[in-house]
């Protein structure tokens, strides 16, 4: 059975509960929900002779560590807009593309979720390469 308590003191003290509760409700629904991130990227550089590490016409792994598994990590050169190289959907904290350079005047690669508030970037020095298969001559 209910206890029916009609002083003014505990009126005030239920009223006061219950406006401590929605206070708390609207706080929470208004807080800015946490962006997705790319922490860490990185570009492998395969089998790669000659006097730089990348070269164009050669293809190269790309590997974004994002704490995000949601949101798709966008690659992109110097250069180009997030539309970039390459987009891909991350698993177990990992994303990764291939990447062929464009140009020997790119030095970054960058990658990106949807709602970050940064962009993550990694050097790269491109030089004129040949593909010979399983090395890269980048010269």
């Amino acid at each position: 059975m209910a206890r029916i308590i009609n002083s003014p003191t505990s009126i005030r003290f239920a009223t006061g509960a219950a406006a401590l509760g929605v206070a708390a409700t609207v706080t929470a629904l208004a807080a800015p929900q946490a962006a997705a991130t790319v922490t860490a990227l990185e570009v492998a550089p395969g089998l790669s002779l000659g006097s730089h590490k990348y070269g164009t016409g050669c293809s190269y792994t790309v590997t974004a560590r994002v704490d995000d598994n949601t949101k798709t990590v966008y690659f992109f050169e110097q250069g180009q807009g997030p539309s970039g190289f390459a987009d891909a959907k991350p698993s177990n904290g990992v994303a990764t593309a291939t990447w062929t350079p464009s140009s020997t005047k790119i030095t970054y690669i960058y990658a990106l979720q949807p709602g970050a508030t940064t962009v993550v970037s990694a050097a790269v020095d491109v030089g004129t390469g040949i593909n010979l298969g399983s090395a890269c001559v980048a010269n």
